[in-house]
């Protein structure tokens, strides 16, 4: 699950987008550090903060960043509950100006860039705004996704969901058939779904019995009928 399908760092590698490429830092976070945690103080947020150092948060401020490499969760916390709304991986944008919080799956680098910088510097190539409005239209997208899995689909719908989404990001096998790693742990898997672990570790194993699935290695299971999940999705 992610905001867009739109590549950023392919797109500001073309010429014309040069300057607003300029105006981005690299930072560095280790694995389940955390990038972003939202501020609530409104005095805060109505100013620019000073951009952190290598693996330190963000805590206050707006901000554009690109993941450039590794694996960034994006999702909202209430006392012990979480629910994950995003994976964001390499070329993957966020702005964090809402309530969720950004963490390091891996050992992760993004391009940061204060959100009025980046302003100033769109305004210069206005041409980028395509390039934006196909990533509003992304997030939106997938707003009304998360929203529709939620509000309308049992939990064994949202899980063919995930595991059709993701097949469609592998190429086809020697044999014709799509494989799907699953990166997640089971935990974060089943914060992604809005399910308890034990329950998407039973509908997998279902799945797997049912000849839908082929569980090949730890993480890893073939699709051996996508017809079958597809009807899931119903």
């Amino acid at each position: 699950m992610k905001f867009t399908s739109v590549n950023l760092l392919d797109e500001l590698a073309k010429p014309e987008f040069f300057s607003l490429l300029s105006a981005f830092h690299e930072r560095s976070f280790p694995k389940n550090s955390m990038i972003f945690t939202p501020s609530y103080d409104e005095e805060l947020e109505s100013s620019p903060t000073p951009v952190s150092s290598a693996g330190e948060r963000l805590t206050a401020g707006n901000y554009v960043f690109i993941v450039s490499k590794g694996l960034v969760r994006v999702y909202l916390a209430y006392g012990e509950k979480e629910f994950t709304l995003a994976f964001l991986k390499p070329g993957d944008v966020y702005v964090s100006h809402s309530s969720a919080q950004v963490q390091a799956v891996e050992d992760t680098t993004i391009l940061l860039v204060d959100t009025p910088t980046f302003n100033q510097r769109m305004m210069s190539v206005p041409q980028f705004t395509v390039t934006v409005v196909r990533v509003l239209g992304g997030i939106l997208k997938n707003t009304f996704s998360i929203v529709d899995g939620l509000a309308l689909r049992d939990v064994s719908a949202r899980l063919a969901r995930h595991l059709v989404s993701a097949a469609q990001e592998s190429a086809l096998g020697p044999d014709g058939r799509r494989r799907v790693r699953l990166q997640l742990s089971g935990e974060m898997l089943a914060q992604t779904l809005g399910a308890s672990r034990q329950t998407i570790s039973t509908l997998l194993t279902d799945l797997t019995r049912s000849g839908i699935l082929l569980k090949e290695q730890r993480g890893v299971y073939c699709i051996l009928d996508e017809g079958r999940l597809r009807e899931l999705l119903d």
